[in-house]
């Protein structure tokens, strides 16, 4: 009999991943609340989560999910970033940039997260270190 939930948990773990809008939401809560996660898999579900509540424009709901992520998983560098995109489209860009720097620390060769401290840097003002992310991300591109 576990084989069957074991499916239909599978499936929504993948709707979660490859979905979006309410359905991935839907698929992703599914599979949060299934207890069947491991604790990476978890984070990455309420990562993905949170990234579909940012894109619908449900800031803090994303802000919520990612810092679950975190809690369960701090080396899902994946729930820093995209925290960070959030607190970022809210313009708080020194969270934004704290943010950054902890995703940076977890997994330092994504050169998005480089390009989007930059912005964050180049917000507030500060050019310098704009420019020295910026210039970081096209070396990592290469």
């Amino acid at each position: 009999m576990a084989w069957p939930a074991t499916r239909a948990f599978a499936t929504d773990l993948q709707v979660c991943h490859d979905a979006s809008g309410d359905t991935a939401i839907a698929a992703c809560t599914r599979a949060i609340e299934s207890g069947a996660l491991s604790r990476r898999e978890l984070a990455m579900a309420y990562t993905m989560r949170g990234v579909e509540w940012r894109a619908k424009g449900e800031l803090e709901r994303a802000i919520i999910d990612h810092t679950d992520a975190i809690a369960k998983d701090p080396t899902v560098y994946e729930a820093f970033y995209n925290r960070g995109n959030a607190y970022r489209q809210k313009g708080d860009n020194d969270r934004a940039i704290a943010d950054y720097t902890a995703a940076i620390r977890v997994h330092p060769n994504d050169p998005d997260v480089y390009t989007n401290r930059g912005n964050a840097y180049r917000d507030k003002g500060d050019d310098a270190r704009a420019k020295a992310d910026y210039a970081r991300a096209d070396r990592l591109k290469r």
